[in-house]
């Protein structure tokens, strides 16, 4: 679902079976706390793909397919991140997205735990009704938020945190939660920009007279992170690893002109 993983190759039986139990704890456990029906107890098929942070599966079940996503406990408040991002958007009713279904974690005795997050299975293709898309997210960001710029917790662009403490100006927001942090990570990774306090300056003055409508936003919106749905004539376009706050709609805007740009009937 996140152009960032491939198909992984198979490990052999051995693999396949550990994947099976994993996932079979995880239906359970999601069915145990009534957030998937009965029947999704029943794994029929999976096939397994990995990103640098998680481990995902596609999984067919007799209550249908689901998307999983897991990792070790620690990441879990990642996953209530991309979880509380993707309700968010879902309660405008402006666009689709890869909906919630179920956040938990698992333990095993004498086994390192697990958190997961279980997503519906949406069919994408890469291309489809562009318009639409930029149609629907502008629709999207007309909803907004009276506190100001911010997100009621941390989400994760990729694995940066974001800093979405609530802000009523715009620049000090973006300057302070946004472009002052990545400088310090730089810095952190042995990577000193020479004009850091300069270009932090201009930036500020720059946006000094500028103050927009708090709209919600992904957050993450380069092309890995939009599909669209093939099944119906005019394939409709689907959202999904957003990393959500309440900011400035151009920020949207630049994102999606990020390792190559939407085109041009977007």
């Amino acid at each position: 679902m996140n152009s960032a993983f491939a198909m992984s190759q198979q490990g052999g039986h051995q693999d396949d079976e550990q994947a099976r139990t994993l996932l079979t704890s995880i239906l359970n456990d999601a069915v145990d706390n009534q957030l998937l029906f009965p029947s999704a107890r029943d794994l029929r098929g999976f096939s397994q793909h990995r990103s640098q942070q998680q481990s995902q599966f596609t999984v067919q079940t007799d209550a249908g397919s689901f998307f999983i996503k897991c990792s070790d406990l620690a990441y879990q408040p990642h996953f209530a991140a991309e979880q509380e991002s993707l309700l968010a958007m879902m309660a405008t009713q402006t666009i689709s997205i890869c909906a919630p279904l179920a956040l938990g974690s698992i333990k095993s005795e004498g086994q390192p735990g697990t958190s997961y997050l279980i997503l519906q299975h949406i069919p994408l293709a890469v291309h489809g009704d562009w318009f639409s898309a930029g149609q629907q997210l502008a629709q999207m960001h007309t909803h907004t938020s009276s506190r100001g710029y911010g997100f009621e917790r941390t989400t994760w662009c990729g694995e940066t945190a974001q800093d979405n403490r609530w802000n009523e100006n715009w620049g000090d927001f973006f300057v302070e939660q946004r472009l002052n942090p990545l400088f310090v990570q730089l810095e952190q990774r042995g990577i000193v920009i020479s004009q850091r306090t300069r270009a932090l300056e201009v930036s500020r003055l720059m946006l000094s007279n500028h103050q927009p409508t708090a709209s919600l936003l992904h957050g993450d919106l380069w092309s890995g992170n939009i599909g669209f749905n093939p099944e119906r004539q005019l394939s409709y376009p689907v959202l999904f690893d957003p990393a959500c706050y309440y900011g400035d709609a151009e920020a949207d805007l630049a994102m999606t002109e990020l390792f190559g740009r939407f085109p041009k009937k977007f």
